[in-house]
């Protein structure tokens, strides 16, 4: 196999500074030595903006913002170095110092403009903060990528983070373009969409983190493929600032109601409601046993007649789930038993059979593995049968044959966050449900957004296959469910399709709540959990 040539990469920065994030790829650069080269960095000297006198008391009181939600984030000890700089004269030793100018279209001036080119880069990276034009665009064999963080339709300008939290926006997005001469309007090479965290900087550095991942995806695939691969566009939104100071004041009032409720206000918890599709009006309520435990992710399965629903039951006190098995009948529940509890977290009991035996696949994604465990003596009796994904994070696997295939629809953090809301992956076996070997789709991630992505239950029927999936609104987990119908399935497409569910209709407004995150049905039964 040929050897693939190796991509020499820039950083753009300010005064010789870089942020925590772009520090971080560096490192994982450095460390992909076989495939990247980075020898030297460009920094702008002189990057001072223009002092407006209006502006400086709503700059000096967000600092305030800043200050106090950094305390936060090291109380909860998370991104305690969002906010650091580091030199990055230390980490590489070649340094390109080039000059602004101040009044000329053209930004940067001629011989800077040779001195970089002599570097010869494949592409840079734009860790700065100015915004570029002119020529300095065409400095590299692929030109400069940059982040834009926020959803560009939505939000542009700054502060990245902010106003999807002031907005109570369900999602904060990002993309990674190819910069052009437009602001704001280059080749985006990659977007997407993680649920907006309950304050500012917690959103910020969350999206800094997650979002950091798919630019080290494009490196990869631009070493493979020696190009981009560019996604469609749209009209970008309006450009936004740091907020005005009465602005600031709403912000502050509403982020510290939503502190308060958070430490004094007890939260609300998943329980189960067990439907007659004849009488949706009347459901069964399978409530938490205790104050201690929550019951969620339930799936029904029917043996010889007889209705049992699987779950997850949460307890607080030993912070992890275990999976209890629940006898049903028409009128009521009979009896609630524990049939498989690890040292582990455990939830999220899909149910499959396999020449005539019955396999369950909870999420064992706290051991970074994906699992069977066979059913010995239904419905009480289950044992470890075996891993079938070694070294993975994901959550909420299904697994289901479609044709000659077995397809596996999963959530993984790629992003090392505990995040498992916005990605949407499959694989697929051509050797059966048991194999360990399970083959990466080609297009994977499928979807990353945090609306629509996660998994939520399935539901087969004729062929069929209809993939139910969650909804994480602004600070709330679980807000609501689609029914996505799966069009096509196979090695090189997946496509789904939302559709409208009369029976979702139904059962929200029976329980007056959309705060529903899973779902399960056979025949004419159906249960969902709900806050």
């Amino acid at each position: 196999m040929k050897k693939l040539k190796k991509i020499k990469i820039g950083f753009l920065v300010n005064e010789g500074l870089i942020d925590n994030y772009n520090y971080q790829l560096l490192k994982w650069l450095k460390k992909n030595s076989d495939k990247f080269i980075v020898s030297s960095f460009i920094s702008i000297e002189n990057s001072k903006k223009k002092i407006i006198f209006n502006k400086i008391p709503k700059k000096i009181f967000f600092k305030f913002i800043i200050f106090f939600e950094y305390l936060i984030l090291f109380f909860l000890k998370k991104h305690t170095n969002h906010l650091k700089k580091f030199k990055l004269n230390k980490t590489i030793r070649s340094q390109i110092s080039i000059q602004k100018n101040s009044f000329e279209k053209e930004i940067f001036n001629k011989k800077d403009l040779i001195k970089i080119r002599k570097e010869k880069y494949d592409v840079i990276i734009r860790a700065c903060n100015d915004v570029l034009s002119g020529d300095i665009l065409k400095v590299s064999t692929y030109g400069i990528l940059s982040f834009h963080h926020g959803d560009y339709k939505k939000f542009r300008g700054s502060p990245a983070g902010f106003w999807e939290v002031f907005f109570k926006e369900p999602n904060t997005g990002f993309i990674i373009q190819k910069i052009d001469k437009k602001l704001d309007a280059g080749k985006i090479v990659e977007k997407g969409f993680f649920s907006t965290q309950s304050f500012f900087l917690l959103n910020q550095a969350e999206l800094y983190k997650k979002s950091l991942f798919y630019l080290k995806n494009i490196l990869l695939k631009l070493y493979e493929d020696k190009k981009f691969k560019f996604l469609d566009s749209a009209n970008p939104g309006k450009i936004y600032e740091i907020p005005k100071v009465c602005n600031q004041f709403i912000y502050l009032v509403s982020t510290l109601k939503m502190l308060s409720k958070k430490i004094f206000i007890k939260k609300k918890y998943f329980k189960l409601a067990f439907f007659d599709k004849n009488n949706l009006k009347k459901p069964i309520i399978i409530g938490n046993t205790n104050a201690k435990n929550f019951l969620a992710d339930p799936f029904l399965v029917e043996k010889k007649d007889n209705l049992f629903c699987f779950a997850e039951e949460f307890n607080y006190t030993k912070k992890k789930g275990e999976i209890v098995c629940i006898e049903l009948n028409k009128k009521k529940f009979n009896k609630k038993s524990t049939i498989l509890k690890e040292s582990f977290h455990l939830s999220f009991p899909y149910i499959f059979e396999y020449k005539k035996k019955l396999f369950m696949c909870p999420d064992t994604s706290e051991i970074s593995e994906i699992r069977l465990y066979l059913c010995t003596d239904f419905p009480y009796k289950w044992r470890y049968y075996k891993t079938i994904i070694k070294d993975i994070n994901a959550v909420d696997t299904m697994i289901f044959q479609k044709k000659n295939f077995w397809w596996m629809i999963t959530n993984i953090d790629r992003t090392s966050s505990k995040d498992f809301n916005h990605d949407l992956s499959i694989y697929y076996s051509k050797n059966g449900p048991l194999t360990n070997k399970w083959f990466q789709h080609k297009k994977n991630p499928l979807k990353n957004n945090s609306l629509g992505s996660r998994n939520g239950g399935l539901i087969i029927n004729n062929n069929k296959i209809i993939r139910i999936s969650q909804n994480q609104g602004f600070d709330n987990y679980g807000e609501s469910i689609n029914f996505n119908e799966v069009m096509s399935i196979n090695e090189n497409d997946y496509k789904e399709k939302k559709i409208k569910s009369d029976l979702l209709d139904k059962i929200n407004n029976s329980l007056k709540s959309k705060d529903i995150h899973h779902l399960s049905n056979i025949k004419n039964k159906v249960i969902v959990d709900f806050k």
